[in-house]
């Protein structure tokens, strides 16, 4: 941390009155007791994991680098119960699990969500479902863990060399909001975290404000360990033949865009035409549409799906096409894990 972001900080907890009182008081967290069970992992501390329905494959799913840990899929986890056993968690320090307290390694999060499960007796196989930088965290549990994966959907997830392609295309990445540790923490003590708003969908803001000023502290540890995190999910590239849709975003702008050359067949007629994604997507939702592709073909089972009118987080607004990309993948790895029928 640098002398003038520590003097900043200084000056933000100087200025508080009557001092560094809390603003985040237990009955906060009170009011919202954990979804689904606590789950002691290691030395009593405790990993929140909320599984429902019944069968396999198991679906896990994965948050994106945020505070809304499980409850970032409450648009979907009821409608994929209905198809088979599913799990959200939290990751450390997110929501009601227990933080750590030593620095952050990104293989942590894969054996964590192991231990978890094990405890639970939630066995696998286990169809990844990974959101953003959750994409990252599926792809390290693939590579951990490949006995346990049936098949994965990437939902608009990171990509290993997102930051390099970005820089070469000249596009700045913006840094997160809160992404140093110490800073972070020192905002919390203050109580100046709990008066920042929580940037959830209104379904779950309740408890995800209550625990905001925690899960952020999570949050920048793990932020601040992108760089590791992005190098070790490169070493998975390989995803065998295991069933893989990669769901990519399609910003409404470039969906307008991109009808438009389709209507006129611009793109279609001549190889040397006009490419759709060249004139309607900007210089880093080229890099990104790129580089979701290229996460395809890591299986060779894997296919890539472009989502119309979307955002980042389009499952809260389209549960539908997770749901859809989801049962595709279940039904895949059932059949390729039947029993191989008796030939007399």
């Amino acid at each position: 941390m640098n002398v003038r972001l520590r003097a900043i900080a200084l000056a933000l907890l100087a200025a508080l009155p009557g001092g560094c009182a809390s603003l985040a008081p237990e009955d906060r967290f009170r009011a919202y007791p954990a979804q689904g069970e606590m789950v002691e992992i290691e030395n009593g501390r405790r990993l929140q994991l909320d599984c429902r329905g019944a069968g396999t494959p198991v679906i896990i799913l994965q948050a994106g680098g945020d505070v809304t840990g499980s409850l970032a899929w409450a648009p979907v986890h009821d409608q994929l119960a209905a198809m088979t056993r599913t799990c959200a968690y939290s990751r450390a320090g997110i929501l009601w699990s227990d933080p750590r307290t030593d620095p952050f390694h990104p293989k942590e999060v894969a054996t964590d969500l192991h231990a978890a499960l094990t405890r639970t007796g939630v066995q696998g196989p286990y169809i990844l479902v990974g959101h953003s930088r959750g994409g990252l965290y599926s792809l390290i549990f693939a590579g951990l863990f490949p006995d346990d994966v049936a098949g994965l959907v990437l939902a608009d997830s990171s990509h290993p060399d997102q930051d390099r392609e970005l820089r070469s295309a000249g596009v700045a990445r913006k840094p997160p909001v809160i992404a140093n540790p110490f800073l972070t923490q020192l905002l919390r003590w203050s109580g100046l975290l709990q008066l920042s708003p929580a940037q959830a969908d209104p379904a779950i803001l309740g408890p995800v404000q209550a625990f905001y000023a925690k899960s952020a502290v999570a949050n920048a540890r793990e932020a601040a360990g992108r760089a590791q995190t992005l190098a070790l999910a490169g070493e998975y590239r390989d995803l065998r033949n295991w069933p893989l849709i990669v769901l990519a975003r399609e910003p409404p702008e470039q969906t307008l865009a991109r009808t438009t050359l389709d209507a006129r067949n611009a793109y279609l007629l001549s190889e040397d035409g006009p490419s759709p994604e060249g004139d309607s997507l900007s210089a880093e939702e080229t890099v990104w549409r790129r580089l979701q592709s290229d996460l395809a073909t890591w299986s060779s089972k894997g296919r890539l799906e472009v989502v119309p009118n979307s955002t980042h987080a389009f499952f809260f607004l389209k549960p539908q096409i997770v749901v859809k990309a989801v049962s595709e993948i279940l039904a895949a790895a059932r059949v390729m894990r039947a029993p191989a029928p008796d030939i007399d």
